[in-house]
C-alpha cells in the first residue's frame, strides 16, 4: 500500500528526517529502506528492498550492515549505503519520484561531458553555483584561484612520493597548524563547521583564502627548488611554508590591530546583504584589543589566543574537507 508523498530532490531525499543515516569512514551512509519509503511512499519499504535485490543482485553488494538508533529509542541494524549507493538505488526504484532523479543524472551526466570536452564550461559552472549562493565576484575569484593552487600542490606531492590519504592530510594540516594556529580540524571548530559535507575554504574570509594559497603556492616552490622527495622532506617544506603565512599574517595582523582568522562562517555571512565576514567579528590580538602579536621566530606556528586543541592528522580531509 503506497501513499502519495510531494516529489522531491536529491538533497531533499538525503536529508529527509525519514532516513536515517549515520557517520563512519569519513562518508554518510543512509538507511537504504528508508529511502525507498521516501522515494516510493510504500508502507512495505523492506519487502520491495528485497524483491529490487532479486531483480538486481548487485544491488546487495552495495550494502553494508549498521547499527542504527530507531525513533523509539532502540536500535536496528539495517542495511545502509554510501552516497554512490543510493544513487544506484534510486536507479533500480520503479516511481515517479525517482523518475525525476533519474532524468537529473542523465543530464549532469550530460553536463560533465561536455565540460570534460571543454573544461572552461565546470569553471563557468563553479562561478555560477557560488554566486547562487550569494558569494560576491570577488570572494569566488579568490576561491578559484585557491582550487588552482591547491590543485597544483597535490600533483607535486604524489609526483614526489607522498600517495596515500593519509600523507595527504598530514602536510595539509602542517601547512595549517603552522600558519594558522590550527589545523584542519581546529579551524573547522573555530568557524563552527560540524558536517562532513562543509568545505573550510567555503567559509574563508578574502583575507584566509589569500594566506592559504600563499602557503600552498610557497610549498610548491619550495619542493621544487629543493627537489625533494619522499614524505620527510616534503612535510619539512609544508613547515616552511607554514611559517612563511605565519610571519605574513603576522605582519598584517600587527598593521591591522586585529587578528585575521574568523569566527565567522557562510551561514553567518548569509544573515547579511552580502556575502563576507561582517565588522565587529574579527578578533583581538594576543594580550590586549590591539597591537603587535607575538612573533613566529624559533616557532612552528603562529600565536592564536582561541587556538583548537591538535588532532591528530587523520581527522580532516575526507571526515573534514579542507
Amino acid at each position: 500500500m503506497s501513499k502519495r508523498q510531494p516529489q522531491i530532490g536529491m538533497n531533499a531525499l538525503l536529508s529527509a528526517d525519514q532516513v536515517r543515516r549515520l557517520e563512519r569512514d569519513g562518508k554518510t551512509w543512509y538507511a537504504v529502506t528508508d529511502l525507498i519509503a521516501v522515494l516510493t511512499g510504500t508502507t512495505n519499504a523492506v519487502e520491495q528492498w528485497s524483491g529490487l535485490k532479486q531483480r538486481e543482485p548487485q544491488l546487495g553488494k552495495l550494502t553494508e550492515l549498521a547499527t542504527i538508533a530507531a525513533a523509539d529509542g532502540s536500535s536496528d541494524v539495517v542495511e545502509v549505503v554510501d552516497l554512490p549507493g543510493v544513487l544506484r538505488v534510486v536507479q533500480a526504484i520503479p516511481s515517479p519520484w525517482a523518475e525525476k532523479l533519474k532524468t537529473w543524472l542523465a543530464r549532469t551526466a550530460v553536463e560533465r561531458m561536455a565540460e570534460a570536452q571543454n573544461p572552461e564550461l565546470a569553471v563557468l559552472r563553479t562561478r555560477k553555483l557560488y554566486e547562487s549562493r550569494g558569494y560576491s565576484r570577488r570572494w569566488v575569484d579568490k576561491r578559484l584561484r585557491g582550487v588552482s593552487a591547491r590543485h597544483e600542490l597535490t600533483g607535486e606531492w604524489y609526483k614526489r612520493g607522498a600517495i596515500e590519504s593519509d600523507q595527504f592530510r598530514a602536510l595539509t594540516n602542517t601547512i595549517m597548524q603552522v600558519g594558522f594556529g590550527m589545523d584542519v580540524e581546529g579551524y573547522r571548530r573555530h568557524k563552527g563547521l560540524v558536517k562532513t559535507g562543509e568545505n573550510l575554504r567555503d567559509h574563508m574570509s578574502d583575507l584566509e583564502l589569500a594566506l592559504t594559497a600563499l602557503g600552498e603556492t610557497a610549498a610548491v616552490a619550495l619542493h621544487r627548488d629543493r627537489d625533494s622527495r619522499e614524505f620527510g622532506e616534503l612535510l619539512s617544506d609544508a613547515r616552511d611554508a607554514g611559517e612563511i603565512v605565519a610571519r605574513t599574517r603576522s605582519e598584517i595582523e600587527q598593521r591591522l590591530g586585529h587578528g585575521i582568522v574568523e569566527t565567522d562562517n557562510h551561514r553567518g555571512w548569509s544573515s547579511t546583504s552580502s556575502v563576507e565576514p561582517r565588522a565587529g567579528r574579527k578578533r583581538p590580538l594576543p594580550g590586549k584589543a590591539a597591537g603587535p602579536v607575538a612573533s613566529v621566530e624559533g616557532s612552528t606556528k603562529a600565536t592564536d589566543p582561541t587556538e583548537a586543541p591538535r588532532v591528530a592528522p587523520a581527522g580532516t580531509e575526507g571526515k573534514a574537507v579542507a
